[in-house]
């Protein structure tokens, strides 16, 4: 079968791999569509993670954001059928770069094919934007920021939407996300200087720029949620948290009943995200697709053998 292998930066290959065999409890999946990473695959594609990466990459790297159908099932799978739609992470099996992927059956979710398949490609993303929204719990009345309007702000806003607030505003400097958002129907989009005395209950970052982080801490009044990473290290005036009790959280990564309560929304028609699919591209054309998300020309980009 076909996969996907970075061998250095900027060079990929389409390389034949063995069409691995379901274990006992596991699925075998062909692949419809991945989703590009728009944090991690430039990165790695371009050589941007210097020394974390070792070249060349395992095939498969580093498709974990995927939709596809069960062909074969080991022993003990019960839940799960032939031709199951299932939604997948990066949890239970290898890379999604590939034609066919393993997956332990309790580890992906089903969703009906009433969702088209372009679209339940890009709910993983979802998964991890419902994470963040659910570990800060009641926000009734309460003024939301979120910082950064790319694909991982725009989701967590579209979740906020499906709530009652005090209201939601987006903070973005790029003109190109403004106008996206603004179309995505994130009705206030504010640069930072236009803020002048606005304050919020809670602000999420979803940058993981260290300047965007400590502006965080400004704008906040109860509540700073980090859902960007950063390795590199800030200060933060102590002054800035402690007389305001601010707490100080951040969401890793999505667990597996996320992932299901996205996809029940999407069943359910309440969580619309085909405006999230910017483009559809042959693995063949890899590198194209990867450029378009590090001109943050695209939301999410989807792959296809």
């Amino acid at each position: 079968m076909k996969a996907l292998q970075i061998i250095k930066p900027k060079i990929f290959k389409i390389v034949e791999v063995s069409k691995p065999k379901p274990k006992k409890g596991e699925v075998l999946i062909k692949l419809e569509y991945t989703a590009i990473c728009n944090q991690n695959d430039y990165k790695i594609f371009y050589g941007l993670y210097g020394n974390l990466f070792k070249y060349p990459c395992a095939p498969g790297v580093y498709g974990h954001e995927g939709v596809g159908t069960v062909v074969e099932k080991g022993s003990a799978v019960k839940l799960l059928k032939i031709r199951d739609r299932v939604v997948m992470t990066i949890e239970g099996g290898p890379m999604l770069y590939m034609e066919y992927v393993t997956r332990k059956a309790a580890g992906v979710v089903k969703i009906s094919k009433n969702v088209p398949a372009q679209e339940a490609a890009v709910l993983e993303l979802f998964s991890c934007a419902r994470h963040c929204v659910k570990l800060l719990g009641d926000l009734k009345d309460k003024k939301i920021a979120v910082i950064g309007l790319g694909p991982a702000g725009l989701a967590i806003c579209r979740l906020l939407s499906l709530q009652k607030t005090g209201g939601l505003t987006g903070i973005e400097i790029d003109e190109k996300r403004i106008r996206n958002a603004n179309k995505m129907g994130i009705k206030r989009v504010l640069k930072p200087a236009a803020l002048k005395n606005d304050k919020f209950s809670v602000v999420i970052d979803t940058t993981g720029s260290p300047e965007a982080m400590k502006y965080s801490f400004e704008l906040a009044q109860k509540e700073v949620m980090f859902f960007g990473f950063t390795d590199k290290k800030f200060e933060v005036n102590p002054a800035q948290w402690f007389e305001k009790e601010l707490v100080i959280r951040n969401s890793r990564r999505q667990s597996l009943s996320d992932l299901k309560e996205v996809v029940k929304l999407a069943e359910q028609g309440k969580l619309k995200v085909k405006d999230f699919v910017s483009g559809v591209f042959s693995f063949e054309d890899y590198d194209k697709a990867v450029a378009l998300v590090y001109k943050k020309s695209a939301v999410k980009v989807l792959l296809r053998w």
